[in-house]
């Protein structure tokens, strides 16, 4: 008898916790999904990682042991951050094209090519001169300068990891300026 009023409790503090965890998803979800979104993630992914986010806590086991889960929830949410960032690098990296690739340049003998390179590189030019000049001189000394993330940091005074975030945040602009052409 006394096993089952033990067992009694049990359930209880496990309704409890799920009440608890219930209770922030429905505080927290939409202030990280908000963290995410301004940190240049698209709406999708800023659903995904709030998500992985609440996953990540849950199976941590730490949200009856805490008395400030908010800001657990945070700082697994700016490592996830982190770690898309480092992900999205690598995809910056293969979108990586050098831009005085002259195999790619046409001859003198085509005329219409000529043109129509001479328009691209002008519309580029265009979208580079509305870049902030901050995030064009960082894309600059990437693209065209070839320095790597590291050293724009350096020079710069910034973190790596900022470095890398601006660059998507350029690079999305940019390509999303394209795509509107």
């Amino acid at each position: 008898m006394a096993n089952d009023a033990h067992t009694g409790s049990d359930a209880a503090q496990t309704a409890d916790d799920d009440d608890l965890i219930v209770r922030l998803y429905q505080e927290e979800n939409p202030r990280l999904v908000r963290y995410f979104y301004r940190n240049s993630v698209t709406r999708a992914e800023a659903d995904e990682l709030a998500q992985e986010t609440f996953l990540r806590f849950v199976r941590s086991g730490a949200a009856k042991m805490l008395t400030s889960p908010q800001h657990y929830l945070r700082r697994i949410a700016t490592n996830l951050l982190r770690d898309w960032v480092d992900r999205s690098s690598t995809r910056v990296a293969k979108l990586k094209s050098p831009l005085s690739d002259a195999a790619e340049l046409p001859g003198d003998s085509d005329q219409h090519r000529v043109l129509a390179a001479r328009e691209d590189l002008a519309f580029c030019e265009k979208l580079l001169l509305e870049l902030e000049p901050f995030d064009r001189e960082i894309f600059l000394l990437n693209r065209v300068d070839g320095y790597s993330f590291r050293d724009i940091g350096k020079r710069m005074g910034l973190s790596e990891w900022a470095v890398k975030r601006n660059m998507l945040k350029t690079l999305g602009h940019l390509m999303a300026r394209m795509d509107d052409r």
